[in-house]
């Protein structure tokens, strides 16, 4: 199967959504198409087969000083890839996560009169905040392919197309989970710079309370950070036990977890782990405040099941104290745990079916199929 000389473009930026675009570019090839596949990756979607043209690590800001000074660099980023697309003759392009970044290059892309086919994999929180993000959404892209049911549910109210069968965990995590057992804490500080640095402090005390409880905390380097942000984590770590394969790993071996939210909370959720969402004051971003005043909530798990799951520690509460005192309360309380364990129940059951990968790959080659011309 082959959809055009141009091939398919797919371009991300995170390290998450690295993963979702290895992911798609397997189930592409899986699907028989033989196209050229290119964009901007990491060391996963490169490993799959992407042809990387430029490393997503240009993306990987360290904080607001160094946006604000990386600002002309990105816009020429944008600028090349908008130029490579348009030179490529490629119909199609995936832009997964990143809208900060995604969203101005396919605007860039229509003003350079490209009529090609755009899906947005991994949509903004529009939900949440933003909203007027929905816009562009409808005006630049002809698919938006979310990873939650309700975030499909909110752009389809909003007029936008979207299609979901399920979050690719899904697929990840099959079978019963198995009961969480023995004496690790996993401790995870994240997989951005500025998380790391403000939360790794509050965790080593908090380590340094689970070792006197008898406990045994093991600290998460996520494959994929900046060498020297691994050497500084090291170094930091000295004496503590460290784990520098996939957080998920780690995550089965434990009997709770803490540390930054995102997909490790998710994780967590699929393997039935208990964990504590810490948020520092430099984390605590708008999105943050703005899903607080919305749903009272901000880790996904609480926000899927409606109940508090996992304890959102945020700005001045989350010490290492704190966060300790609530990983105790699970441990020793066996009504918190029975609690707990109904509510992550309730919030996998929100996941959708398996399939999520194959799902998008039939979507984004449906679009191929259409090609470019008039988009409406």
């Amino acid at each position: 199967m082959n959809a055009g000389a141009g091939g398919i473009f797919v371009n991300s930026g995170e390290l998450s959504g690295d993963l979702y675009a290895a992911s798609l570019v397997r189930s592409l090839r899986s699907k028989g198409y033989e196209g050229r596949l290119f964009g901007m990756g990491g060391a996963r979607s490169a490993a799959s087969g992407l042809e990387v043209v430029r490393d997503s690590s240009e993306l990987h800001l360290m904080g607001v000083g160094e946006v604000v000074h990386a600002i002309p660099r990105l816009i020429r980023l944008r600028n090349d890839l908008a130029d490579l697309v348009v030179r490529s003759g490629t119909g199609v392009v995936v832009l997964i996560d990143s809208p900060d970044f995604h969203l101005p290059l396919a605007s860039a892309l229509r003003s350079r009169g490209w009529v090609g086919r755009a899906v947005c994999l991994v949509t903004p929180t529009v939900w949440a905040w933003r909203s007027g993000r929905t816009r562009a959404l409808a005006r630049d892209f002809d698919l938006c392919l979310p990873l939650f049911g309700f975030e499909h549910e909110f752009l389809l109210s909003r007029g936008i197309r979207s299609a979901w069968r399920g979050h690719p965990l899904v697929d990840g995590f099959p079978g019963r989970p198995t009961p969480p057992s023995g004496r690790i804490v996993a401790l995870l500080p994240g997989s951005r710079r500025s998380e790391v640095k403000r939360l790794l402090p509050r965790l080593l005390e908090c380590a340094a309370l689970l070792s006197a409880r008898g406990l045994s905390p093991v600290f998460s380097i996520a494959p994929g950070l900046p060498c020297d942000l691994v050497q500084w984590m090291r170094g930091e770590l000295r004496g503590m036990e460290m784990f520098e394969g996939e957080g998920r790993e780690l995550l089965a071996s434990c009997v709770a977890a803490a540390g930054a939210s995102g997909t490790a909370a998710v994780e967590a959720m699929m393997l039935d782990r208990f964990m504590v969402v810490t948020y520092s004051a430099g984390m605590v971003s708008r999105l943050a405040w703005s899903l607080l005043a919305r749903t009272g909530r901000v880790s996904l798990p609480n926000i899927l099941s409606g109940v508090d799951i996992y304890p959102e520690l945020i700005s001045l509460g989350a010490t290492g104290s704190t966060v300790f005192e609530e990983i105790v309360r699970y441990l020793d309380d066996p009504s918190r745990r029975a609690s707990v364990h109904v509510g992550l129940a309730a919030a996998r059951g929100m996941m959708g079916e398996p399939g999520a990968s194959d799902f998008w790959a039939e979507s984004v080659l449906a679009q191929a199929a259409v090609g470019g011309g008039t988009r409406r």
